[in-house]
Order: C-alpha cells, then sequence, then structure tokens
C-alpha cells in the first residue's frame, strides 16, 4: 500500500477512535449525572446563586404552571411546603424544577396534592421520582385511572410503597414551635355520608370532582392564605354557612375566616367557583388566581368582578404576572411579582 494511502488509513483510524472515545465520556458523563441530576431538567439545575429563604420568614410562590395549579411555600422554620405540581407538561415540569432548585430546595417536607385533576396531579410523579419528600397528604380517591396526572402519582406511590395522609376536614400540620400551620377545611372527612368524598365516589362527575378538591387554610404571623381549590358555589356556600355559625374549631385553634389576607380563587378564576357572599365575608386583601391559556374562558368576568369587589386592584393572574411571591415577616406582607 503506498505510503500516502498509509498515512490517510491511520488518520481516519484515529479519527474514529477520538470519536468513539468522545461518544463514550459524553454517555458515560450523562449516566453519571443523571445518577444525581435527571438530565431532562438539567437547566434546570444551572443555577449561579440561590435565593434562599432567611429562617422566620414564609414566602408562598404561585408557580406560574399555565392552567394548572402548583404552590411552593417556603415556611419560616427552613421546611416545605408544595401543594399540586401542574399538569405534567415538560415546560411546566421544568418551571417547576427551576423554582425549587433556584430557591435550595432538595427536600419536599409536606407534598400536598389537592385534587385527582390532571392540573394538579400531573407533575407530582416527577417529584416523588427527584425529589426528597417526606409526608404526602392526598385525596381519598381509590379510582386511580381517573386522570393520568393521578394514575401515575398513583403508580409511584405504590412503587415506591409511600403511605398517604387523606385531605379531610381537621388535617394538616401544626406546628407551634415555629408558629405556623396549615389544615383543610374541606372536603368533609372521607368517612362522612352525604360529604363531598360520598359524592363524588358516588357518582365522578366533573363538578365532584372539583367538589371534592381541599380547601386548605395556611397561616403565620397573623397573616393568612385560604385556597379554595377547585370547589364550585356549593361547597364555598356550606363553608361560608359554618363561618356565620361561629369560629372554627381545628385542632385546638380558632380559625376566624375573616382575618384572610390573600384568597387564591377557586378553578382558576372559573364562573362555577364565583361565589361573592364567600369573599366578601372573607374580606381578603389580594386574590391570586391561577390561569393559562385556556378555551374555558377563565377568569371569568363573575370571577374577576367578585374578586375587584373584595380587594379592589390587588389581583394577580399568573398569566399576566409569572410566578407571584408573598413574603411574609413580622406580621407583614409584601407581594412581587416574576412580570414587571
Amino acid at each position: 500500500m503506498p505510503q500516502k494511502k498509509r498515512r490517510k488509513s491511520y488518520k481516519i483510524r484515529i479519527v474514529s477512535i477520538i470519536t468513539v472515545a468522545v461518544v463514550f465520556a459524553v454517555i458515560l458523563s450523562l449516566v453519571i449525572t443523571n445518577l444525581f441530576i435527571p438530565v431532562k431538567y438539567l437547566f434546570s439545575y444551572l443555577i449561579f446563586s440561590a435565593n434562599l429563604n432567611p429562617a422566620g420568614q414564609m414566602r408562598v410562590n404561585f408557580v406560574d404552571v399555565g392552567n394548572s395549579d402548583c404552590t411552593l411555600v417556603e415556611l419560616p422554620d427552613g421546611k416545605v411546603l408544595l401543594i399540586d405540581g401542574g399538569d405534567g407538561t415538560y415546560s411546566h415540569n421544568l418551571k417547576l424544577f427551576k423554582e425549587l432548585n433556584s430557591r435550595g430546595v432538595d427536600k419536599i417536607d409536606y407534598l400536598v396534592l389537592s385534587s385527582v385533576e390532571n392540573g394538579a396531579a400531573g407533575g407530582l410523579a416527577e417529584i416523588l421520582a427527584y425529589k426528597t419528600v417526606d409526608r404526602i397528604f392526598a385525596p381519598y380517591c381509590p379510582i386511580t385511572y381517573i386522570s393520568d396526572g393521578y394514575k401515575n402519582f398513583c403508580e409511584k406511590l405504590e412503587k415506591d410503597g409511600r403511605a398517604v395522609e387523606i385531605c379531610e376536614y381537621g388535617a394538616g400540620v401544626f406546628n407551634d414551635e415555629a408558629g405556623y400551620y396549615f389544615c383543610f377545611l374541606s372536603p368533609d372527612i372521607h368517612t362522612a355520608e352525604g360529604g363531598e368524598y360520598d359524592g363524588f365516589l358516588k357518582n365522578p362527575s366533573t363538578e365532584n370532582i372539583k367538589n371534592a378538591s381541599a380547601v386548605i387554610w395556611l397561616e403565620y404571623d397573623g397573616v393568612a392564605f385560604m385556597f379554595l381549590g377547585g370547589t364550585s358555589r356549593a361547597v364555598q356556600k356550606k363553608i361560608l354557612k359554618n363561618a356565620e355559625l361561629g369560629a372554627m374549631e381545628i385542632n385546638g385553634r380558632t380559625i376566624d375566616l375573616t382575618s384572610c389576607t390573600v384568597l387564591k380563587l377557586s378553578d382558576h378564576g372559573s364562573a362555577e367557583g364565583a361565589f361573592a357572599p364567600l369573599s366578601d365575608f372573607l374580606s381578603p386583601k389580594a386574590a391570586i388566581i391561577s390561569v393559562g391559556e385556556n378555551g374555558t374562558g377563565c377568569p371569568s368576568l363573575a370571577a374577576l368582578s367578585n374578586a375587584q369587589n373584595a380587594v379592589g386592584s390587588q389581583i394577580y393572574r399568573t398569566d399576566e404576572c409569572g410566578t407571584v411571591t408573598i413574603t411574609v415577616n413580622g406580621g407583614n406582607y409584601e407581594i412581587s411579582k416574576e412580570k414587571q
């Protein structure tokens, strides 16, 4: 073989060896990386400086995940509460992981699934896969195939052998030492005849599914948040009736709904979830609407009208504001927006 051809053949072999080595190194690095960081969410981990929450302060982040729900609460004792995980689309999962990682969150102490709907459950299987999760609260729903997100969530729980606490009236976390608590005002306990779970399991219609979603009360340092889930007027009317009979007593605490500071509107601000008598009774200072592009006309004029009547101009929509963060410190609160 002529020397020129030998040199060419040698160069080709060298290039091939280098190419194989580079490919092998890339594959190996991806495998090693994936042991610690999910490669598909790699960009959400490229954070140069973490926005850590100082001790004694609470931050409530209404994460912009489109027309679905996700709230990340950084509690004053360093613990973390995550309510819902969005609809499970890649872009929204990436957004959620970016929020968690930018705030230095590796462990979720309290994970709450407020509804079996895909817009709440969709991203939680990924959270269970890639974050450490301690206590889990979820609806009482043995119908695991009711939505793709709930099915994936249940399968992950079963695979990991995880126990779940039920979202039902009176359940929650009460931390006297750190001065905060959150609890469920609805649905009724899952064994109650005629309660929201009973109606939902007998007839899993869209309305009954929404009515069985969790209504959550969160309070710290005199600032209180109420999350209405996806509930319709019927459930909100029931809550109002109970409140008008007197302050609620849960776990030895008196809950005065008129002390509500921030109200998260029901069902992305749908017309079915707009109930003016409750928002008037609560008399909050600010309203949050978790909403994105959708074909259902949310937020509705009825919901916007009710909110404006209650809080004036202090209405914050995630489709317009991006992620909305409310910081609670020293009995005061401050609201900031991702999009200025």
